[in-house]
């Protein structure tokens, strides 16, 4: 195109035809991710607290349920990686929502504790929680809410059974 030619107009994606996915809405990963998007999504809209990340939410949640737990028993509990773990404890610390302490029995390894800032941020986030189970039971039906429920845990087992 020479300098004289108008340039062509930007396509509008609004008016743009959407893409064609194939047959990815006939697989489970794909739609498991979109599913996942679309309620995260709903969470974090939904919490009123300073913890509005589903992930955060969980580490919170069973730290405030079983305090002194390790950060290894914690990461082995929801599966999650030291690293990332340890990036979360030091976000509730700074926002003054848990503590590491020295743990009695094992001094290599520190005991989790919320502060009650952070019992405070958890009995919100569990209100809020609430409230987003809601709209999901509203949407599935308490029946179908039950049902993926037993479908998901049965998925939870595919990492942990020899492939066929």
């Amino acid at each position: 195109m020479n300098y004289l030619e108008t340039p062509p107009a930007p396509i509008d994606k609004a008016d743009a035809p959407p893409a064609d996915l194939g047959d990815l809405a006939d697989h489970v990963g794909y739609m498991l991710r979109r599913a996942q998007i679309a309620v995260f999504a709903d969470f974090s809209r939904g919490q009123h607290g300073p913890v509005a990340r589903p992930g955060q939410f969980s580490v919170l949640a069973v730290i405030g349920r079983n305090p002194g737990l390790s950060q290894a028993q914690l990461c082995a509990a929801l599966g999650i990686k030291r690293a990332n773990l340890v990036a979360v404890i030091d976000h509730f610390e700074s926002l003054g929502l848990a503590r590491r302490e020295a743990s009695a029995t094992d001094r290599r390894s520190n005991a989790l504790h919320l502060t009650p800032a952070g019992e405070q941020a958890l009995r919100r986030g569990l209100e809020d929680q609430a409230e987003h189970e809601a709209r999901v039971t509203r949407l599935l039906g308490a029946a179908g809410r039950a049902h993926l429920l037993e479908q998901l845990e049965m998925l939870c087992t595919l990492g942990k059974r020899p492939p066929p």
